[in-house]
């Protein structure tokens, strides 16, 4: 509730909690303190009709305590005194982060449907063109097959008409819906049958490292598309590596909640069979993993690469209803994440299909969150609020001393590995334990843990939870923590 004088003159907990406020450090201050300079604009355009109309809404990002902005929606309603003055307003506040982060999946969801439908219907085109082409040219070669020079010159075209039938057969098995072969598999198998060919594709001076899972489930996909997929992401890794470096290629099951699949567009609870290939190159900018997957997106030199084999990959995943993550850093390397929904047969497995209820550990200590992504920050403070843990956050190191320094009673410090600010999460932990020597760390990255250690991050690394992480991994990896000696 905001009086006429612009000023808080109520508000309720939820409010408080969604900006990390105590109620009387809000109260007596006008909204507008709760925005950065880029939003403030609004309120003030806002603040002009609140005499003057009764009902507004807007959307506006507000600033949190710890300094992350979180995109809302406003709806106002002026009140009135009886001779019509204005007597106060009453502001409706929605958390939009969830919607926010819906939309975006939607718009990338309907950009790649998009684009599969061009490229399939080009590519379709240009293989009936090319048909025409290459026929004639088999047929013409048999008339002058006398005139060396002039079979030369058709046996150029040939090859270069082949090239681009290979092109469009790319192109199509991007925008392919269906699998062609679907058979129920087991990948391990089927990596360790390619790893000659892929040791091959490899320079002596990269090393390939297999961890795979003992028991791992079936997948049922296409054994052919998963080989090509498997392969496309190593010879990726081989040239982000610039001929040196580590290779892993790891394999479990994976159990996805409703939990882990917010902030993982297009994933759907269930079991999966899990593909990690781990490299140790120059990685992605965030910048550019938006368009990894986009036919011809590539950000090798001209000549190096036609930019379709991660859209083969986004296919294959496509087809065989799973979904894939990308976790990247600059520098140190880029891990992709396959998840193939887990074929059930005639074999029983205890899993998400039996009704079973599992009993997570619980807490009353404090924990304190540090993520630059205000989705998992929020899903994280969520989820071990469930289970009793009193939570703070920030979005960055600086802001994580700050709260370390003025709140004594904090038992772990649980930070992402990469971060905004010039202090990364190791840093962080050296800083925090040196300081307070019985400070409890656990830190999160999208590598996996071998992966970490393999790439020279192996500070503080007992204590590491790989993204994505569902509610059970994370409620039992903090009480695994805390209990330790």
């Amino acid at each position: 509730m905001i009086g006429a004088d612009r000023r808080t003159l109520e508000v309720n907990r939820c409010l408080c909690e969604m900006l990390g406020y105590q109620q009387e450090e809000m109260i007596g201050k006008r909204p507008i303190e709760f925005v950065d300079e880029k939003n403030r604009k609004i309120f003030e355009e806002q603040a002009g009709k609140f005499a003057t109309i009764d009902r507004r809404e807007y959307e506006i990002e507000l600033h949190h305590k710890d300094g992350h902005n979180i995109a809302t929606n406003f709806s106002t309603t002026t009140l009135h005194t009886t001779e019509g003055g204005v007597l106060e307003s009453v502001a409706f506040v929605t958390d939009l982060t969830e919607q926010k982060i819906a939309e975006k999946a939607l718009r990338r969801a309907q950009k790649m449907d998009a684009v599969g439908q061009l490229t399939g219907g080009i590519a379709h085109d240009f293989n009936n063109l090319l048909a025409v082409i290459l026929g004639n040219l088999g047929l013409l070669r048999k008339q002058i097959s006398e005139d060396e020079k002039a079979v030369e010159r058709m046996d150029a075209m040939k090859k270069a008409g082949q090239r681009a039938a290979n092109l469009t057969k790319q192109l199509l098995g991007f925008s392919r819906s269906k699998a062609q072969q679907q058979s129920v598999t087991e990948i391990n198998r089927v990596i360790r049958d390619m790893d000659s060919l892929i040791s091959r594709a490899m320079t002596p001076e990269i090393e390939v490292i297999h961890n795979f899972a003992d028991g791992l489930w079936l997948a049922e996909i296409d054994p052919g598309d998963f080989e090509d997929t498997l392969l496309n992401l190593t010879i990726n890794a081989r040239d982000a590596m610039s001929g040196h470096g580590q290779l892993m290629i790891e394999t479990r099951n994976v159990s996805v909640d409703a939990v882990l699949c917010v902030n993982n567009p297009g994933a759907k609870p269930g079991e999966y069979v899990e593909l990690a290939v781990s490299d140790s190159g120059e990685g992605i900018p965030q910048e550019r993993q938006e368009h990894i997957f986009e036919p011809f997106y590539t950000t090798k030199e001209q000549g190096q690469g036609t930019g379709l084999g991660l859209s083969m990959v986004f296919g294959f995943v496509k087809r065989s209803r799973g979904y894939i993550n990308v976790y990247s850093e600059p520098g140190i390397g880029t891990t992709f994440r396959l998840y193939l929904p887990r074929a059930v047969g005639k074999e029983k497995f205890p899993g998400l299909n039996e009704e079973k209820v599992e009993t997570l550990p619980q807490g009353q200590e404090t924990i304190l969150i540090v993520d630059d992504e205000e989705g998992l920050l929020d899903l994280a403070k969520e989820l071990l609020e469930t289970q009793g843990y009193r939570v703070l956050t920030a979005n960055d190191g600086k802001g994580a001393l700050e709260r370390l320094n003025i709140e004594p009673t904090i038992n772990l410090l649980f930070s992402d590995v990469v971060m905004p600010g010039g202090i990364n999460g190791y840093e962080l932990a050296e800083q925090a334990t040196a300081s307070r020597p019985g400070l409890k760390v656990l830190l999160t990255s999208g590598y996996t843990e071998r992966a970490a250690s393999r790439h020279g991050q192996d500070s503080l690394m007992t204590n590491l939870l790989s993204k994505p992480y569902n509610h059970s991994e994370l409620a039992k990896r903090v009480r695994g923590v805390l209990d330790q000696q």
